[in-house]
């Protein structure tokens, strides 16, 4: 074998030492600026909800005391709750020096707290509890579970680090999720739609359903972490829920149109641990 081909050789032996070397930085790199991670978290949140309720009688048979009214009624209610749960994501660092990333978590919540409300009602009864008449029910909704999916941006500005120490950042998240919720109504009213009900003539029950809310959440705070892999997040948010609609009574009867819509505003406090 001649000089020149050895040389060749030698040369091309080193581009793929150099070329392996490189995507073994890559891949080190790489798995050092990601991690999966899970965690658990408390948080105590203000609720709000806004119910409302119309009354239809324009379709109603023709010997019916209501026939062509329309009414309508609405209240809100609040109350305080709190939420638990746990989670699970994947963040990738988006620099080399760890100050910037940005990460995808799955998670699901148990809530508590109930809020109750009073529909003034609508009417031309005193009692506006005919029947077709939008009645003054007393309701409440009360939180179940929901889970979601947030994107979470965290940076790590120097100034912060100043203030806290090293491994201390700021975060701002926003999630999408699904609020399951249990709606209660107590009624008290007239069912006879051909004549006016009298004393002694009106029935009570109560109505509960389930109901599901889409919501949208954004908040922030801030990440402190305790050695390399344990990280304390403290945060306030707001969520809107989205409006429900649904119906009741048949088409024959008076069609009743209602709507359930909300928010809350809360802190939490969370526990990461990243492997």
């Amino acid at each position: 074998m001649s000089r020149k081909q050895k040389n060749q050789k030698t040369g091309i032996g080193s581009i793929i030492i150099a070329l392996a070397m490189m995507n073994g930085v890559s891949e080190i790199t790489v798995a050092q600026n990601s991690s999966f991670y899970v965690g658990a978290f408390v948080g105590a949140e203000h609720i709000s909800f806004e119910h409302a309720k119309t009354v239809d009688n324009t379709n109603v048979p023709t010997n019916y005391l209501q026939r062509g009214n329309i009414y309508n009624t609405s209240a809100s209610a609040s109350g305080s709750g709190f939420s638990t749960g746990i989670l699970v994501g994947y963040r990738p660092n988006l620099d080399l020096g760890n100050t910037l990333n940005l990460g995808l978590e799955i998670d699901g919540q148990l809530h508590g707290g109930t809020a109750s409300g009073m529909f003034p009602g609508d009417g031309q009864s005193d009692g506006r509890n005919q029947y077709g008449e939008a009645w003054p029910d007393e309701w409440s909704v009360k939180r179940k579970n929901s889970y979601g999916a947030t994107l979470v941006f965290r940076l790590s500005p120097s100034f912060v680090a100043s203030l806290l120490g090293s491994g201390a950042g700021l975060y701002i998240h926003g999630r999408v999720g699904r609020l399951n919720t249990n709606l209660t109504v107590n009624y008290y009213g007239c069912f006879n739609p051909l004549e006016l009900c009298g004393p002694g003539e009106f029935d009570s029950g109560m109505d509960s359903h389930d109901e599901t809310l889409y919501t949208l959440t954004v908040g922030g705070g801030l990440e402190k972490m305790i050695g390399d892999r344990l990280g304390i997040r403290g945060g306030v948010h707001h969520t809107q829920y989205g409006e429900e609609e649904w119906g009741a009574f048949s088409e024959e009867e008076a069609r009743v149109p209602l709507s359930l819509d909300g928010r809350e505003t809360g802190f939490s406090v969370r526990t990461i641990l990243y492997f």
